[in-house]
């Protein structure tokens, strides 16, 4: 029993110890100002711009999510990257005949000026 009393008197006496070194602060009228002074005054630079950065970083993420979100929706809605190949061929409104565009021969342009000409 007289091991635990001497735990609890060294305990104690730390205790007292304790409260002798750090004394319990004075509130007063400058006492948060005075703190936030203290707060600001270890505020490094570069732990400001690394905060900055991070921020910037997690917008620059929602924004390329959102765009994804709004992308994908617009594209999955529209029916041009539904289809397939040949139904896209299909629904082109290109001519089906390339005889309808009469091709031109070459028969028909003037000879080049001081070329040979075609021997009638």
């Amino acid at each position: 029993m007289s091991m635990e009393n001497n735990h609890e008197q060294r305990l104690n006496r730390l205790f007292t110890d304790y409260r002798a070194a750090c004394p319990d602060p004075e509130p007063g009228a400058n006492f948060m100002p005075a703190l936030w002074q203290r707060i600001e005054a270890r505020r490094n630079p570069v732990l400001q711009w690394v905060t900055l950065s991070r921020r910037a970083l997690a917008g620059a993420l929602a924004l390329c999510l959102m765009f994804g979100v709004v992308l994908g929706t617009a594209l999955s809605s529209s029916q041009f990257y539904q289809s397939t190949y040949i139904e896209a061929l299909d629904a082109d409104d290109s001519p089906e005949d390339l005889a309808a565009m009469h091709p031109v021969s070459i028969e028909t342009f003037p000879p080049p000026a001081g070329g040979s000409a075609k021997q009638q």
